[in-house]
């Protein structure tokens, strides 16, 4: 039996749930909130350094990197979620090759994306309507990102199984490190070599391989569960199909959410330059504003998950309220810091004497931080419902708000005649949605019959 070696870890067994949600939750909001820095020090540079349309450029070729990101978050997710329960069953000598398993399906995606996205950079960037003046700069950005994308699906796959393991401390040190390798190469590239945006997607993708290898040292060396002997790193297809079975709705709900937005980038990029480079600033920080909530409700979706694999369904109950409480909590202090220091969160982002783009992004992010609460409440249900194995729920519950927010979004926007500043209110009305949609299958119970295993049962 593999076990892992020194390492402390997160009981989600036993023990307080507050306590231990808050103190395994913490790492991950903090790691979390670098990968969000690692991403918002490129806007910031080209956007300071460079100007708005190297701004814009990023952010339009962003939304469609969500939607390979999605893809790239997925998968993992699915392995371990799988973990999990064998874990909590107590079948660890089964987790090598979930692992190695997971492992090889992520490679295969990765290359896949790669090899199929590059040639086709500027037809898919194209249907997104970006202006052409800038399109030379998304593309180029666009291509850089992709080749990088074999480092995201390792560090993706890494960060994933160690939190499932407990550790979500040592995805943190990886992503500060790779954080500040970004930075210094952004600032290299950008200020010294003069290369624009291709010098920050450079940037980006150097820190990433290199963060990718010292993981896989340290992860190989202290966890056993990542060091194969000959015949362990093998392709199961039993667990393929479990893991494909979670994984696959855990990645069109986090892609298809991309592709999306998407569809509003599109909408947006209607509204010219300024428009698209205070949405782009403005996106950012409602990416980083979910980030407190995005690490207790992956605290909750483990501890469901093990929780579930030992049949104990209560404390899964017990998990969702701490989770719950907290998340609401966080949501709060969140929209106050941005109420109150919108205008200078927007400065980061441009120079001051860009007070047309700032002035509308503040407006923009306004409007979404006094709803943070519904956000929160609705992502942690969403996340228990991944968590107890029902996975094509939660897939769902993320489309249901993706439809209400495109709708409500041209609602606002044409119908209404509210402009860009109507985009901002389809966002909450998205999350509203969802929010009743979870509520309703939680309450139905099916995601009582949906484990993978259960203690002294067998797998599906």
């Amino acid at each position: 039996m593999s076990e892992v070696k020194k390492v402390k870890t997160a009981d989600m067994l036993e023990g307080s749930i507050f306590k231990t949600l808050l103190f395994f939750g913490i790492p991950i909001f903090l790691g979390n909130l670098f990968q969000q820095f690692y991403n918002m020090v490129d806007s910031i540079v080209v956007g300071r350094f460079v100007g708005p349309d190297a701004l814009a450029a990023v952010g339009a070729s962003g939304t469609i990197t969500m939607v390979l990101i999605g893809i790239m978050i997925g998968f993992p997710t699915g392995g371990s979620v799988v973990a999990a329960q064998y874990i909590g069953a107590g079948k660890k000598s089964e987790i090598k090759a979930v692992v190695s398993t997971a492992l090889i399906l992520m490679l295969i995606i990765a290359v896949f994306l790669m090899v199929v996205g590059i040639p086709l950079a500027p037809v898919i960037l194209r249907a997104t309507e970006i202006p052409e003046e800038i399109m030379p700069q998304s593309v180029a950005y666009f291509r850089i990102f992709l080749i990088g994308m074999i480092f995201m699906a390792l560090y993706n796959f890494f960060a994933a199984f160690l939190r499932t393991f407990g550790d979500s401390k040592t995805p943190l040190y990886f992503l500060i490190f790779s954080s500040l390798l970004n930075i210094v190469g952004d600032l290299f590239f950008v200020i010294i070599l003069h290369m624009g945006v291709s010098g920050v997607a450079i940037a980006t993708v150097i820190a990433q391989g290199v963060s990718v290898v010292t993981c896989y040292f340290y992860c190989s060396r202290r966890f056993d569960y990542f060091s194969f002997s000959r015949g362990e790193f093998v392709y199961d297809k039993a667990f393929a199909k479990q893991i494909i079975r979670i994984g696959v709705p855990s990645s069109l709900q986090m892609s298809v959410t991309g592709f999306g937005m998407v569809l509003v980038q599109r909408l947006i990029n209607t509204y010219g330059t300024i428009s698209m480079a205070a949405y782009t600033a403005a996106s950012k920080m409602e990416n980083v504003c979910g980030l407190p909530m995005m690490g207790i409700s992956m605290g909750v979706s483990i501890m469901v998950g093990q929780n579930i694999g030992a049949g104990n369904k209560e404390r899964t109950k017990k998990a969702l309220s701490v989770g719950i409480f907290l998340c609401v909590i966080l949501c709060l202090c969140t929209s106050v810091l941005v109420l109150i220091f919108g205008k200078y969160i927007m400065m980061l982002f441009v120079k001051s004497e860009e007070m047309s783009v700032i002035e509308t992004g503040v407006k923009f992010m306004r409007r979404l931080a006094a709803f943070l609460c519904i956000r929160g409440a609705s992502t942690c249900l969403t996340s228990f419902l991944r968590g107890a194995g029902d996975a094509m729920s939660s897939m769902f519950a993320n489309f249901v708000a993706l439809g209400a927010r495109l709708a409500f979004a041209y609602l606002f926007a044409k119908a209404l005649s509210l402009g860009f500043l109507g985009i901002a209110f389809s966002v909450p009305c998205g999350w509203g949605v969802q929010l009743l949609f979870v509520i309703a299958v939680y309450f139905s119970g099916r995601w009582k019959k949906k484990a993978v295993i259960v203690k002294g049962a067998e797998s599906e």
